[in-house]
């Protein structure tokens, strides 16, 4: 169905089952991360061969995103969905079936490329169905469904443990649980228009700002993801505090995304992704000289939630830069972005920590944030 054809209750229904799904592939990702990685150091691996292992995900979106969008242009938007996921849950039993390093490796190239197509699909629809007026709060509440799944995900894998098929099935069954919503959006997709050419490097020079933000915060949110109990951990803290940091920094993730969306549809998005990098760096840069102190905690919760934002204002900037027939294409070099900077990230913050205990990760997070603004100065000047 057209976007334009659907009424204002069929636009909310669709953009409440589409956000739905977000919830269930959040706790399947945030569940099988450490499952992976905790079975595959059980069985003796290396940590260098559990990161190569973690690898095979962004590595499998970087390279399917280019076609991404013509899948969905060719099966629609609700069916690559479908797709999408059941190969995802599919995949995901395929783990305790063959049980070797490099299957495993193959397997969750597949589990990547499968998730590929879930993710450009969902934001595309939402983008589509967004409005000037609200396109930040409705990426600001998807934002928040997928961090809360984050936040459920590891609970299934403390309740299954790691060992036999248990958890890979419990995995399966949230990716699954993410296809229930799509059952109330069947007369209320919408129709995609039809795919534009336009490679990376093309969407990249359209749209600069937006693509560096995507970039930016996979490698800061995901090198903080990975190294603040590292960091912590060698600062004194025990893993229990360590942990509960992380929890932290998860728990802004989810509750400051509509807040800041709602701010942004009110003021400009332009000016609050801008805004976020700033609370971005000066976080990095007070963080070593707040450790021992209450201050911590209150740091890590808007780091957490204004680190992720810029990925939620980005999307909201690229729907308002896009038009409808690019914007999947858009969507698909977004994420690619996103992937690239999480390749990057936790191996750049790790190594800045070996290199610099106390200051490593500040500087290069700080560093990070500092140069995506610098960047959104000039091209808006430029501009």
């Amino acid at each position: 169905m057209s976007v334009e054809g659907l009424t204002p209750s069929q636009r909310l229904q669709s953009l409440t089952a589409i956000i739905g799904t977000a919830f269930g592939v959040g706790v399947a990702v945030a569940a099988v991360v450490p499952l992976l990685a905790n079975a595959l150091q059980r069985d003796g691996y290396s940590a260098t061969m559990i990161g190569l292992n973690a690898l095979m995900f962004p590595a499998a979106v970087i390279v399917v995103g280019p076609f991404v969008p013509r899948i969905i242009a060719r099966l629609g938007p609700l069916q690559a969905i479908y797709l999408g996921l059941g190969m995802a849950a599919a995949a995901v039993m395929l783990f305790p079936a063959m049980p070797t390093f490099y299957a495993w490796c193959v397997i969750r190239f597949i589990v990547g490329m499968a998730s590929a197509v879930h993710w450009v699909a969902s934001e595309t629809w939402m983008n589509l169905l967004a409005q000037d007026n609200n396109r930040s709060r409705i990426m600001g509440v998807y934002a928040a469904v997928m961090s809360l799944g984050f936040v459920c995900g590891p609970l299934i894998i403390n309740a299954t443990g790691i060992d036999g098929w248990l958890p890979f099935a419990a995995v399966s069954a949230a990716i699954l649980l993410a296809l229930a919503p799509m059952l109330a959006a069947r007369q209320v997709a919408p129709s995609i228009p039809a795919h534009k050419s336009g490679g990376l490097l093309h969407m990249v020079a359209a749209a600069p700002l937006v693509m560096a933000a995507a970039l930016v915060t996979g490698f800061v949110d995901t090198g903080l993801f990975n190294q603040i109990p590292i960091y912590q951990t060698r600062a004194g803290f025990t893993m229990q505090e360590s942990n509960l940091s992380l929890s932290i920094f998860m728990a802004g993730n989810f509750a400051l995304q509509l807040p800041l969306g709602w701010l942004a549809d009110h003021t400009s998005r332009r000016g609050m992704l801008l805004a976020s990098t700033v609370v971005v760096a000066v976080g990095a840069i007070a963080y070593p000289f707040v450790l021992g102190s209450d201050i911590l905690w209150i740091l890590l919760f808007l780091w957490g939630g204004v680190g992720f934002g810029i990925y939620t204002l980005g999307l909201a900037l690229m729907g308002e830069r896009f038009a409808p027939a690019n914007l999947a294409a858009a969507n698909a070099a977004f994420i690619m972005m996103y992937e690239l900077g999480s390749m990057t990230g936790p191996v750049v913050v790790g190594g800045a920590i070996d290199l610099w205990s106390r200051f490593g990760l500040p500087v290069v997070v700080a560093v990070a944030a500092l140069a995506l603004l610098a960047f959104g100065l000039v091209t808006n000047r430029r501009r």
